[in-house]
């Protein structure tokens, strides 16, 4: 394990250092918010739980992307919405919905194979939800958040999670593993999220990360996260890791 945490730590100084850092993603309109959620899905507990994924789901990837959620913008605090109904509507607090994003065929292809497929488009939701209203080009908003995920899915806390699939693991097992991995010290760095699946098992659905949004370069390193002010891990203290 001491060998295993400290190649951890090497890869993740190499990762940061030797690659670019992705563009920022900068908001030109609502940009009073703190920070980012990075929602990645765990393919294979998301697919199963609830109305899951539609019959052309690829299995190719474990982990997959949700989303990229800016926190509520102070603008809405100062008018005392509730941080749970911007959850719930996110830019539909600030107008009309947006109609779907454009995107080249490259990165369809991309977010197609690493978005759970849903029926109506989690794809044209995220957009619509949470990323139109800022004023992003779409191209750039989905490159940032599928490069986060490309990103996770090369590091060391992947390949921890990927040797577990299909076994029970522990909560505390696995947020310190990310912990010693990452060097991040935040309680709420990373949030891990549960369901049941239809087999009436506890599975892990997602994992939830707060980002610096000025910082989101630097992930999956130390200096990305931020602590979220709200407590949103509701794993027990087992679940499932189930593969495809």
């Amino acid at each position: 394990m001491r060998k295993l945490v400290a190649v951890s730590v090497l890869f993740l100084a190499g990762c940061v250092g030797s690659e670019p850092h992705p563009s920022a993603l900068v908001p030109l309109a609502h940009g009073d918010f703190d920070h980012n959620t990075l929602a990645l899905t765990w393919q294979p507990g998301f697919c199963s739980a609830g109305s899951g994924c539609t019959a052309d789901q690829p299995r190719q990837s474990l982990v997959g992307l949700h989303g990229l959620w800016a926190s509520e913008p102070h603008s809405l605090e100062a008018q005392n919405v509730p941080v749970e109904r911007w959850w719930r509507e996110g830019c539909g607090l600030f107008g009309p919905d947006a109609p779907p994003p454009v995107l080249d065929n490259a990165m369809l292809q991309t977010l197609g194979e690493i978005m759970p497929h849903t029926n109506p488009s989690l794809l044209t939701h995220e957009w619509v939800k949470h990323g139109a209203c800022f004023g992003y080009d779409p191209g750039a908003f989905f490159a940032k958040a599928s490069g986060l995920q490309s990103r996770f899915a090369h590091s060391p806390m992947m390949e921890f999670l990927a040797a577990r699939a299909g076994t029970v693991v522990g909560h505390d097992e696995v947020l310190a593993f990310f912990r010693t991995a990452t060097g991040a010290t935040q309680p709420r760095a990373l949030q891990l999220r549960c369901e049941t699946d239809q087999a009436k098992r506890v599975v892990l659905t997602q994992l939830w990360f707060t980002l610096d949004p000025k910082r989101m370069g630097q992930f999956p390193s130390a200096g990305s996260y931020l602590d979220s002010p709200q407590m949103q891990d509701n794993c027990p203290a087992s679940f499932w890791l189930r593969n495809w």
